[in-house]
C-alpha cells in the first residue's frame, strides 16, 4: 500500500452500501484517508424515471469555522468494498470538484456581506 496517493478522485463502497467519491490523502494496509468525502445518490426521477445523480458532502462545509479547510476522514479499509481503479468522466468529477471548490466571499455594492442562516432563531 502506497502512503500517498495522486489528486484524482477515488471511488468506493462503505460498511452500509454508499458510494464515495473523494481524493485518498494516505492509505495504509488498514485505513484509507480520504479528503472532502461526497456520497454519491443515484435515483430515478420521480416525473419520467430517468436516473439522476446526486453528490452531497459527508460533512457540510456550513458546520465548519473555517470552511476553506478540506476535511479528511479516515476509512476503516476492512470496512471498504474497492474496485479496480478506472477513469472516470471529466463531467462527474467536475461536479465534485465544484461542490469543494472555495468560493470569494459575496460582496453586495454597498460593501456588506450577504447574511446567510443555516437555523432558524
Amino acid at each position: 500500500m502506497s502512503n500517498t496517493t495522486n489528486n484524482n478522485p477515488t471511488v468506493f463502497l462503505d460498511t452500509i452500501g454508499r458510494t464515495i467519491i473523494g481524493v485518498v490523502t494516505t492509505e495504509t494496509d488498514e485505513v484509507l484517508s480520504v479528503k472532502n468525502p461526497a456520497i454519491i445518490i443515484v435515483q430515478p426521477h420521480p416525473e419520467n424515471g430517468q436516473i439522476q445523480l446526486q453528490t452531497l458532502p459527508l460533512f457540510f462545509k456550513e458546520f465548519q469555522a473555517n470552511r476553506d479547510e478540506p476535511t479528511v476522514w479516515h476509512f476503516k479499509k476492512k470496512n471498504l468494498t474497492m474496485c479496480d481503479q478506472f477513469d472516470l468522466v471529466p463531467q462527474f468529477i467536475a461536479q465534485y470538484e465544484q461542490i469543494f471548490a472555495v468560493k470569494a466571499p459575496a460582496v453586495s455594492p454597498t460593501g456588506d456581506a450577504p447574511v446567510v442562516k443555516l437555523f432558524e432563531e
